[in-house]
């Protein structure tokens, strides 16, 4: 029986130890894989999602702006853009105001029932 919870013990001390150095390692291979994601001469200034794994975006590059195409398996130049046509379309305190407030939705869902007689 001590000789049953001794292997149990074991196995699970084996089994953590096993864990800790998978995540270890792991760690350790993404630091050396990753992409540099911050540079000093270039940044994606805007970008839209198009669809499932599709997406366009403005890349700055010094004073250059270029429209990409984004996909899953490649980046295809679209076009460069000048610097004035770069114009947004609202100011980023607008973006709720775009969509109703649910409250205020459902009052007058309410309201539209209450007057039809449901």
């Amino acid at each position: 029986m001590a000789k049953g919870i001794f292997t149990a013990i074991g196995t699970l001390i084996i089994v953590v130890l096993i864990l800790y150095l998978a995540y270890v390692v792991t760690k350790y291979i993404g630091r050396g894989v990753g992409i540099k994601t911050r540079s000093g001469c270039m940044r994606i200034t805007d970008q839209i999602a198009l669809g499932r794994d599709r997406a366009a975006a403005i890349v700055q590059i010094g004073t250059r702006f270029f429209l990409v195409g984004i996909t899953a398996s490649q980046i295809s130049l679209l076009s460069e853009v000048d610097e004035e046509d770069l114009i947004p379309f609202e100011e980023p305190g607008d973006l709720g105001k775009a969509y109703p407030d649910f409250k205020d939705l459902m009052d007058k869902i309410g309201r539209g029932m209450k007057k039809n007689g449901h």
